[in-house]
């Protein structure tokens, strides 16, 4: 299994495979403009890269990093590569490309009122899997939607550190096409949730 960097200014193959799948695996009202992902990977910023078994084309992963946080923005397997540990591979190997840096991902929250209830608790519950526990914090992003933010191993994390890593790659359109605001969770810390 390899991580491969994809450079914007290349011709690669795996733009388009890469495009066509952000499009299936995440619902548009998650989604920012393709464009503006690829433009801020020139700015250095974030990063595209393919996850690749030998010479087979497995998925993606799309990061916002500075000196401090890389923050896993967009993470999706091809969905006929789905069930075969692709994605905990794949989280192994981004922690060890961004070792030394807290590494954070948001989650939406379990919610027994939302339709994909069970999604997100499927998916805490990978994420809590392969190390990555809640930090005591959760943002609050468009919409009034709740993400629980979780980091590697428990890392700490500076609640700053999100709004200014979002900021940063979005400048003054954050505001309006992410608003992120980080509160303590008095009731998780460290993967406890109660």
């Amino acid at each position: 299994m390899t991580v491969k960097l994809i450079e914007t200014k290349k011709d690669s193959k795996d733009w388009k495979k890469i495009k066509a799948l952000y499009l299936r695996a995440f619902p548009a009202v998650e989604r920012l403009p393709f464009w503006l992902l690829k433009k801020k990977t020139q700015r250095r910023i974030a990063e595209f890269c393919s996850l690749y078994d030998d010479d087979e084309w497995v998925g993606f992963i799309y990061t916002l990093k500075n000196d401090s946080l890389a923050y896993v923005f967009f993470l999706a397997i091809d969905d006929t590569k789905r069930s075969h540990g692709y994605g905990s591979k794949l989280i192994s190997l981004l922690t060890e490309r961004y070792a030394g840096l807290v590494i954070g991902l948001s989650a939406e929250r379990p919610d027994d009122q939302a339709e994909n209830n069970e999604q997100r608790i499927r998916r805490q519950k990978f994420y809590q899997r392969n190390d990555f526990l809640h930090s005591g914090y959760y943002s609050v992003e468009k919409g009034g939607e709740k993400f629980d933010f979780l980091t590697y191993q428990g890392q700490k994390i500076d609640p700053d550190e999100y709004p200014k890593i979002m900021h940063e790659c979005l400048g003054l359109f954050q505001r309006f096409i992410l608003p992120v605001k980080m509160i303590a969770d008095g009731n998780k810390s460290n993967g406890q949730h109660s």
